[in-house]
């Protein structure tokens, strides 16, 4: 992490004592200093510091200076950032507080930052970092909503007191996202550092990928955000939703072949011959859509700024949010939850009509179930439920009860004539069944299947 000085405005005083001190836990005596740009704290090898404690979340909790003073912001982590002893989201540290995240504890040593202006207007800023331009590069890679300073899209020289002042007018009616953002923790920097790998050619090996997309929101009424982390074969998604307070955590390790299938559609998706930014103006929305792919050893990260995204970018985007959906098991994860509630009360309404009409066609009461589920699912993590969803749970079950009820009837009338020798019912009997049962892998599909099989094989020697 680097600590961008403009020497003719600024002069730094430097501390070399540390801020943090681990206390307890695996990492105990371990000492950290935080920079005046910040750091991120976490058990992934893509934070800025790295503890060795299980219960860490990948990317638990960034500290950061406001004000002069050191503070610390959950990033909406599995087992939450204490400040002594108290949950807090985001707040203030002093000098004795005492941190505890997972099983560890950190002691504040010292709250103001290592470097200390003596003199000049602002501290120091964090210099831009851009993605790797080359292949082998190791390069940090950082997500930023632009919100965090006024001078984001500012000349590297140092402005007049006139621009600075047109500058915080320009960015005053983000002032309320800023706010909502804190909440979140979305102004954390995310850093991806690519991982020097051996270039996979000729199909000799699986192709390696690393995909770390996020994807935000932003009003004055609320923050929407939806992020996915591909690294090691372990697929991690997060959404968070401040109007709704919507939390979403999934963790799960993916198949090697399904993701070099789709790594080798990225590649040719035209992904990496994309800009690195492209920017639009909205009032009063901040839409953002950042997305970092690595295959191989080939890195590439675009931004999309209130605009509509190129065509190659949405393609890989909507492959990525494809993909997540079927790992999953989760229906839409990304989008908002009124959309949610509107597609369940539809996949609600389609799943009791099938239900109503389950004589009309046999398979039309494994198609109700599918519905139910699909309805179930879409609104799993909306808070407070909608009414159809207790609904939907019910009739889902009682429609399982009576494709069970006609499997286990038309299972006793197939073997009954089976014992009789009677081929020809014993096959209209499990043709019946094999059309009710929808989902090839069931298990009783597979048993109807292989039994009917049989029987027509014993109809054609006859």
């Amino acid at each position: 992490m680097r600590a961008a000085t403009n020497s003719s405005h600024l002069e730094c005083a430097v501390n070399d004592e540390p801020n943090l001190l681990v206390e307890s836990g695996p990492d105990k005596g371990m000492e950290i200093r935080v920079p005046v740009s910040g750091a991120r704290l976490g058990r992934a090898s893509g934070n800025d510091i790295v503890l060795t404690d299980p219960a860490l979340s990948r990317f638990h909790c960034r500290f950061y200076y406001k004000d002069g003073r050191l503070h610390v912001s959950d990033l909406a982590s599995t087992n939450e950032t204490l400040i002594n002893g108290r949950p807090s989201m985001d707040g203030r540290l002093t000098t004795g507080d005492r941190v505890t995240i997972g099983q560890t504890v950190l002691k504040v040593l010292r709250d103001s930052p290592s470097e200390t202006p003596v003199r000049g207007e602002f501290p120091p800023a964090p210099a831009s970092v851009e993605p790797p331009a080359a292949a082998g590069e190791a390069a940090p890679l950082e997500v930023d909503l632009g919100l965090a300073r006024d001078d984001d899209f500012a000349p590297a020289t140092s402005a007049s007191s006139a621009d600075r002042a047109a500058a915080r007018r320009r960015w005053l009616v983000y002032g309320v996202l800023v706010v909502l953002v804190a909440a979140v923790a979305v102004l954390s920097m995310r850093r991806f550092p690519p991982r020097s790998r051996p270039r996979v050619s000729g199909g000799t090996g699986p192709a390696q990928l690393e995909v770390h997309y996020e994807k935000i929101e932003a009003s004055p009424e609320n923050i929407f955000r939806y992020a996915v982390d591909l690294e090691g074969g372990q697929l991690a998604v997060r959404v968070d939703n401040l109007q709704t307070g919507q939390h979403i955590r999934r963790e799960k390790a993916t198949d090697p072949k399904v993701i070099e299938l789709l790594a080798s559609s990225i590649e040719q998706s035209g992904f990496f011959q994309l800009m690195n930014e492209y920017s639009g103006i909205s009032p009063n929305v901040w839409v953002l859509s950042d997305l970092t792919i690595i295959v191989n050893r080939r890195a590439h990260r675009v931004k999309v700024l209130n605009r509509l995204p190129p065509d190659a970018f949405k393609k890989v985007s909507d492959e990525i949010e494809e993909f997540v959906r079927n790992e999953m098991g989760l229906h839409a994860l990304a989008l908002p939850p009124e959309k949610l509630v509107e597609l369940g009360r539809n996949a609600w309404l389609s799943g009791k009509k099938l239900f109503d009409e389950r004589e009309v066609r046999h398979d039309n009461l494994a198609r109700a179930i599918r519905s139910l589920t699909e309805a179930e699912s879409l609104v799993e993590s909306v808070e407070p439920k909608p009414p159809f969803y207790e609904e939907a749970i019910a009739l889902r079950e009682e429609a399982r009860r009576q494709l069970q009820a006609k499997y286990d009837d038309y299972m006793f009338r197939a073997d009954r004539a089976i014992k009789l020798n009677d081929w020809r019912e014993a096959n209209a009997h499990l043709q019946v069944l094999l059309e009710s049962l929808v989902d090839r892998s069931d298990e009783r599909y597979q048993k109807v299947y292989k039994k009917l099989v049989d029987v027509q094989r014993r109809l054609q020697r006859k």
